[in-house]
């Protein structure tokens, strides 16, 4: 080997190590800022940024220069030196254009910043941060994307982790980014800074089971301009009245899956798994009742309305009732039906529990973290949607926690359904219990995967229920006092099918359809009191669903009520 090659040799090798150290130096900078922007610490964040542009730039001129060039060309290793090149100048980049705009997104994740004061968010912060935080997703999103395209497999092994390391990283700060810019894009639209707007707010009632929680016992109307948010008017689904026809047209497989009523009754809205269809109906249904069309739809559930409270704390209803985040659910879902026999009476305390609720939301004082923990664990447990009709404002929604849509996988990884309607004509489901386990038992070729799902279901109606309220049990006008009627849908995943379903239950009925082009399998049982059922079927997915499976069910009565997990093929 000549002089000059064992000299372009040693400083490569030089320059290598040197790019190591500062590629480990930005990968651990990355991280840090991740963490120290989550947690609104935004001093700590601008050293930290500062520190990473330093190591950032540092990395990118230990992996350029003359040498480097001439090392570009050599055969084997050329394509790992630039390959090393364009991660260095996209890190280099990201810390320049990105980090420092990112920074600014310390204020729009601050919990504080989504509490109101006074019955009013302030928008400006969002506005005002706006513009660099959607450069900072666009810059952070376009590194994302060069990072993907770069194959690590071959690089020097002193390379390759940081490099592996920092493309996971960019991954989770991505994420971050995304949520700040959807926030600023939405936040301050669907708060009112352009104009008033109106939304109708479900609140259902999982005592009576529907697919997205349980029928809406009331609509509430709120209107919201420059970030002040006001409860405007309460109406009782039951108050509402039915429809002749349809509000709007239904396909064949939602006549076949959850009846006319869907359309037809104000309290059926949720019978569908898919709540931007709910909301879609309900709006419709709001706008034949008074005449006006709304801006959007949120649902909520009493269990929803209790996790609310652990952050504002206790609030007293005129009946002298306190409802606390751990009688909250128990208390509107089944002992207003024992102490209160009127239902007009029943539906007075539901609106003043709503409208009291709404107060200490509003007015506080709130432990602003807190809220946003019960707000997100909420959403989590799919207690909590949002739809908006502006079709843009809807594309942010979509995919997110919040948006409650209907889907047979999310990424590769398949997603079973499993959804309960109650058809008892009560509030006796109360008492009923559902658990769902998805288990991957085999991985194919094509990445399509075989899942065994067993569901079991379970009555735990308590002795002495025909002493209790008709209106609770039903007072044996559709099903036996007692008594649980429930229709089972089954959802397989996107390109699936159900290749078998039992039922250890000889009376259950079954019928599959096709939904949305998912596959559904309906099980109707008839629980008597302490009676359990257990479902089985065998699913298989469509191909390239590598990922673990998921499982999404009814949000029950309370939390763990109607449960369900998951498990991956464990080869």
């Amino acid at each position: 080997m000549g002089l000059a090659a064992v000299l372009l040799v040693l400083v490569a090798t030089w320059d290598a190590r040197t790019a190591y150290v500062e590629l480990s130096a930005a990968a651990n900078d990355v991280q840090t800022l991740q963490d120290q922007v989550a947690g609104g610490e935004r001093e700590a964040a601008v050293s930290t940024a500062a520190g990473m542009r330093e190591s950032a730039d540092a990395a990118r001129e230990a992996l350029h220069g003359p040498h480097w060039d001439l090392a570009g060309l050599l055969p084997v290793v050329g394509d790992d030196v630039r390959t090393l090149q364009v991660v260095s100048v996209v890190v280099d980049d990201l810390a320049t254009d990105a980090v420092g705009q990112l920074v600014d997104a310390v204020d729009v994740l601050d919990p504080g910043r989504l509490s109101p004061v006074d019955g009013r968010i302030d928008l400006e912060p969002f506005q005002q941060a706006a513009p660099k935080v959607i450069s900072a997703d666009e810059a952070v999103r376009s590194a994302q994307i060069t990072l993907k395209d770069v194959e690590t497999a071959d690089l020097l092994e002193q390379i390759r982790g940081p490099v592996d390391r920092l493309t996971e990283q960019v991954d989770q700060v991505a994420e971050m980014t995304a949520t700040a810019a959807r926030a600023v894009k939405l936040i301050p639209a669907m708060m009112g800074a352009d104009g008033r707007r109106e939304y109708v707010l479900l609140v259902q009632n999982n005592s009576e089971p529907r697919a997205t929680g349980g029928l809406p016992g009331s609509y509430v109307l709120l209107t919201v301009e420059d970030g002040t948010i006001d409860l405007a008017e309460q109406r009782s689904a039951s108050s509402m009245g039915g429809f002749t026809e349809p509000v709007s047209d239904l396909s064949r497989a939602e006549r076949g899956l959850y009846g006319t009523q869907l359309g037809r009754y104000p309290g059926n809205v949720t019978s569908t798994p898919d709540f931007p269809r709910t909301a879609e109906l309900a709006r419709e249904v709001w706008r034949l009742e008074t005449g006006t069309e709304v801006d959007g739809v949120l649902s909520v559930d009493p269990v929803a309305l209790g996790i609310l409270l652990g952050a504002t704390g206790p609030v007293t209803l005129p009946t002298g009732h306190e409802l606390t985040s751990d009688n909250a659910a128990q208390l509107l879902l089944n002992q207003v039906y024992i102490d209160v026999a009127d239902p007009q009476d029943q539906d007075a305390f539901f609106a003043a529990a709503a409208e009291q609720i709404f107060k200490a939301f509003l007015s506080g004082p709130v432990d602003p973290p807190a809220l946003m923990g019960a707000l997100d664990t909420a959403a989590g447990q799919g207690r909590l949607m949002l739809w908006s009709a502006v079709p843009e404002e809807q594309a942010l929604i979509a995919g997110t926690t919040l948006s409650g849509e209907l889907r047979g996988s999310v990424g590769d990884s398949p997603l079973v359904g499993i959804y309960v309607h109650d058809r008892s004509g009560a509030k006796i489901a109360y008492y009923e219990h559902v658990d769902a386990q998805v288990t991957s038992t085999d991985l194919r070729p094509d990445g399509s995967q075989s899942l065994a799902v067993t569901v079991t279901v379970t009555s735990r109606v308590p002795d002495g229920i025909a002493s209790l309220p008709s209106l609770l049990t039903g007072g044996g006008k559709v099903v036996p006092v007692g008594n649980i009627r429930t229709d089972l849908h089954v959802y397989a995943p996107t390109g699936g099918r159900i290749v078998s379903a039992t039922s250890d239950d000889s009376d259950a009925s079954y019928l599959t359809r096709v939904h949305d082009g998912l596959m559904v399998g309906t099980h109707r049982l008839m629980l008597e009191p302490g009676q359990m059922t257990t479902l089985e079927f065998e699913i298989e997915t469509g191909p390239n669903q590598t990922g673990p499976p998921i499982a999404r069910i009814t949000p029950g009565p309370s939390v763990g009520q109607f449960s369900a997990s998951a498990s991956a093929y464990p080869g």
